[in-house]
């Protein structure tokens, strides 16, 4: 029988590596035409507003190009999946990692498209490491000099970020200087080191565990053009946040339940979503331990150690409750059923009231539905463990809880899909294409008609939030079949517990 080592030996010629090789090849010059040399950074970072106006001023052609882009990539991407699953050779592990490494260095050259958060991220970076100022309480406006001003689009607004990420943006820009091409690079650098640790983290995870899903889940989280476009693109830096979920999940594998919640709570400290994970983490590792002192204990020394580093991070940058940015986060809406209700609400109670009234009930309906998943998560049963849980948890809060919804938080459900059954990793692949419509399909067609006519206005959320999170909402509905795993699914299920049964090592 054939061995289906990570070392076997060099195959090119079999029909699976064939195949990557194809799905490389026509990705890379997908990657080349659609995004990076009609949007050069070395030739466009001069002009002001220039991701916002890239995609805007070239118009139609702009949108067609990027829409059948993606449907490509989409389509090599799924092949590349099926490749993956049926080879292990030493061949194809060169074309998935070095396929990777090539997406990341084409799309690493290609000016942010249809963003404009990477200039905040940029500014407030410089606040902290040019300035030594605090960017949660001073604002872009009070540095009006500043070569970079023109570039920032929110210059009234703090940091919506968490202290370790605007530490580490700190340290990113007084290395990066006074240029913008390099800052540019240097924020996108930054935030995509996160995708390629989280590569690193799978595959060294599972080639102890299950060595022959070590290749697709390699190539699942670094062939994802939603994830590379969106992190190496358009420079978010939300893998940077979701790169703690991720190690999180694996730390629950491995029965390190201290660390794997010191990660989410490292993950808070980017975005504040991964808060909604340490419940369950906590619970994992209770239900561990065999006597009820032990749970305590456990319980009590995770969370001091949790709010240390929580305390440690904020530390540099405290300014009370400000610091927290809870107040500005509850007046956002968009995309969402929040915002749909918030919109049939406002005229009835004025704007103030709808919106606390709109964003607590999200708030208790969210949390609501975190203390029962958090409550049911159980490492024995493959649905409800703890990345199906932290899956169930994020899914719900984009799709039903979530006030301000935007494309790129995709890129938290794709960070799980390695480590999801079947039926969940589809949800979080499509989830992802799909939602890209808002930028380039539906927000184009729909906002500019129903907003130049007042009597259709009212409707331009409801309709939106349909077009985007419709296709998203019918597969999470639909019957889950049990006891069926398509053939062509891109990973076999993970064994629940690779390490032996007994008392967890936290």
């Amino acid at each position: 029988m054939q061995s289906k080592s990570f070392f076997s030996r060099p195959t090119w010629l079999d029909p699976p590596t064939r195949q990557l090789a194809l799905a490389c090849a026509g990705s890379l010059g997908l990657y080349l035409l659609a995004f990076s040399l009609p949007a050069s950074l070395l030739k466009l970072y001069e002009r002001v507003f220039l991701d916002g106006h890239l995609l805007h001023d070239a118009g139609f052609p702009a949108y067609l190009r990027m829409v059948l882009a993606f449907i490509g990539l989409a389509l090599f991407y799924a092949a590349g999946l099926r490749a993956a699953r049926q080879t292990h050779s030493r061949a194809a592990w060169s074309l998935v990692l070095g396929g990777t490494l090539a997406f990341i260095l084409v799309l690493l050259f290609m000016a942010p498209f249809d963003a404009l958060d990477i200039y905040d991220n940029i500014f407030h970076g410089r606040i902290t490491g040019i300035y030594a100022g605090n960017p949660f309480v001073q604002v872009i406006a009070d540095f009006p000099r500043d070569p970079f001003f023109v570039y920032a689009p929110w210059k009234s607004s703090p940091t919506a970020y968490g202290p370790l990420w605007e530490l580490l943006a700190g340290l990113t820009a007084r290395l990066a200087g006074n240029d913008m091409r390099v800052n540019v690079l240097a924020f996108k650098l930054l935030a995509g080191s996160f995708q390629l640790a989280g590569v690193g983290v799978l595959i060294s995870h599972l080639r102890r565990t299950a060595p022959e899903q070590a290749l697709p889940a390699a190539l699942l989280l670094g062939w994802n053009p939603v994830l590379l476009y969106e992190t190496w693109g358009n420079g978010h830096n939300d893998f940077a946040m979701a790169f703690w979920i991720l190690l999180a999940a694996v730390l629950v594998l491995r029965k390190r339940y201290t660390w794997a919640t010191l990660s989410l709570a490292a993950g808070a400290l980017v975005k504040f979503i991964p808060v909604l994970l340490i419940p369950a983490a906590l619970l994992v590792g209770m239900r561990s331990l065999p006597t009820s002192r032990l749970r305590l204990r456990f319980a009590g020394l995770t969370s001091l150690a949790a709010v240390g580093l929580g305390i440690a991070a904020y530390l540099p940058f405290w300014n009370g409750l400000a610091s927290l940015n809870i107040g500005r986060r509850m007046e956002m809406f968009t995309t969402s059923i929040p915002s749909v209700l918030h919109g049939f609400l406002a005229p009835l109670l004025g704007d103030p009231a709808s919106a606390t009234l709109v964003s607590l009930g999200a708030l208790a309906l969210l949390a609501g539905f975190n203390i029962y998943q958090s409550w049911r998560v159980d490492e024995q049963v493959r649905s409800r463990d703890f990345a199906s849980t932290a899956f169930a948890i994020l899914a719900f809060y984009l799709m039903v809880a979530c006030l301000w919804f935007q494309q790129w938080y995709s890129l938290w459900l794709i960070a799980l899909a390695p480590l999801l059954p079947e039926r969940s990793r589809r949800l979080a692949l499509v989830f992802g294409f799909w939602v890209l419509t808002k930028q380039f399909v539906f927000g184009p067609l729909i906002v500019p008609i129903m907003s130049d006519f007042p009597a259709t206005a009212m409707w331009l959320e409801p309709v939106l939030t349909l077009s985007i999170l419709g296709v998203p909402w019918s597969m999470a509905l639909h019957p889950h079949k049990r006891h069926s795993v398509p053939k062509d699914a891109v990973l076999e299920p993970l064994p629940p517990n690779p390490l032996p049964q007994g008392r967890g090592k936290d």
